[in-house]
């Protein structure tokens, strides 16, 4: 009961149902002020859109901001929509991934405050049954300073997720205070299929890319350079350096556009197919670290611990072996609860880079480099 107390005023004041991270990514398509913007926008184009520009709380980085707003801005529809469509995708999987990043943070204040709260019990039960010798002096100054670790494991947590908070409810269009429960976040992503289904949005957008390049003349150089590394996992397991260069550099002269055309394309087939290994690699690595801490486990470590507890109270156990258990428990919690985020993040990673196209492939795209 206690630790639900607890659980609860890290969360703050429940408004109605808990929500998963799936319903929130509906909130934020719906609700995401960034999002209508962009929308209203595209659906304007060819035509410049007089949409009064909105008060955005929390903007969204995605791969292809910058170029985005030229896109817009050059009235260019075809490639705006392609934009908008991974805008959209990255805002529901940014959502996913801090709602889960969210319920592991609130999870771990909430053990990290409750095992400092035990020991702090353990310390006031010492003073008022003081017995003589140093031992139990020792023994009461070793539980202050094991304390510390939780108390500041605890801190840590909380403004993990107050920051969290914050981001959530700006991406769902909600005062940065709202009051925000998440469940349902830790559990592992389900299995994904080796094959891609269709063709693959990323790679589409970089041939439009190319053809505008192509066609822009002095614009060539812009699109030599293709980039693909993991936009949610910039950290911890799977995180690696994005494959930059050229796997396919052309001559200087003597090529034809549509030779320029395919080499790029198979420049950018080749980094996308290695980035899609990489990511499922690290995703089964995730998988395995989750799998050898189940539930099971934290159950008996948890009951361990107050096991442990009873017995020091009665004089049955030392107080090293106390304060280990209940350390144990918390490593496991964190690291069970960080390999979860890391196969999420591996995995919504997975899904930008095979994220289907929902149009046919378009022909040769013509743009008149002076407008």
């Amino acid at each position: 009961m206690k630790r639900l107390l607890i659980l609860l005023a890290l969360a703050g004041k429940v408004c109605g149902e808990p929500l998963t991270p799936d319903q929130m990514a509906g909130i934020a398509r719906s609700d995401n002020p960034e999002l209508r913007f962009y929308q209203e926008q595209v659906a304007a184009l060819p035509k410049p859109s007089w949409v009064e520009a909105p008060e955005i709380m929390q903007p969204l980085d995605f791969p292809s901001q910058p170029v985005f707003r030229r896109a817009v801005l050059d009235l260019d529809r075809e490639l705006a929509k392609l934009y908008l469509a991974e805008f959209r995708h990255v805002l529901e999987s940014e959502v996913r991934l801090r709602a889960i990043e969210y319920q592991a943070a609130v999870e771990t204040a909430s053990a990290a405050a409750d095992i400092a709260h035990r020991i702090g019990a353990l310390v006031k039960m010492l003073e008022e049954r003081p017995a003589a010798g140093v031992e139990s002096l020792i023994e009461r100054r070793i539980l202050e300073g094991a304390a510390l670790p939780f108390v500041r494991e605890a801190a840590e947590a909380r403004v993990r997720a107050e920051h969290l908070r914050t981001r959530l409810n700006g991406l769902l269009g909600r005062k940065g205070d709202t009051p925000l429960e998440v469940s349902g976040g830790l559990i592992l992503p389900g299995q994904k299929a080796d094959k891609t289904a269709g063709r693959p949005l990323l790679l589409k957008i970089r041939e439009a890319e190319i053809a505008r390049g192509l066609a822009g003349g002095g614009a060539v150089a812009e699109i030599e350079a293709f980039v693909v590394g993991g936009w949610f996992t910039r950290e911890g397991l799977g995180a690696n350096e994005a494959i930059g260069g050229v796997m396919r550099p052309g001559p200087t002269y003597g090529t034809t556009p549509e030779q320029t055309r395919a080499r790029l394309g198979d420049d950018a087939g080749r980094k996308w197919a290695i980035e899609m290994a990489w990511r499922r690699t690290a995703l089964s690595a995730a998988r395995e670290v989750v799998e050898a801490i189940p539930p099971t486990l934290l159950q008996n470590l948890q009951a361990a611990a107050d096991l442990a507890e009873r017995q020091y109270r009665v004089g049955a156990l030392g107080v090293n072996l106390l304060v280990e258990i209940h350390r144990e428990y918390l490593e496991a919690l964190q690291s069970r609860n960080a390999s979860i985020i890391q196969a999420w993040r591996n995995t919504l990673d997975l899904d930008l880079l095979d994220l289907p196209s929902d149009e046919p492939p378009e022909g040769k795209v013509i743009v008149n480099p002076r407008k």
